[in-house]
């Protein structure tokens, strides 16, 4: 059976030489590309969202329970 890649958009991105500095750097220290490590700092902020979001909506449940 074949497996189907997840289709990629391309998506330029400016950066100031600061930031990339500092992408560039964390991608070394992680082993991996700047491509990817982008894609690993994007992928936890809506993670993070998404738990916020969660969390901000049990503390309401509890909140109301109260």
């Amino acid at each position: 059976m074949a497996v189907v890649a997840e289709e990629q958009v391309k998506f330029v991105l400016r950066l100031t030489p600061a930031m990339h500095k500092k992408i560039k750097r964390n991608a070394k220290l992680n082993n991996t590309s700047m491509n990817k490590e982008i894609t690993n700092i994007v992928s936890d902020a809506f993670s993070k969202k998404t738990t916020d979001n969660l969390l901000r909506d049990i503390i309401k449940l509890l909140e109301k329970g109260s």
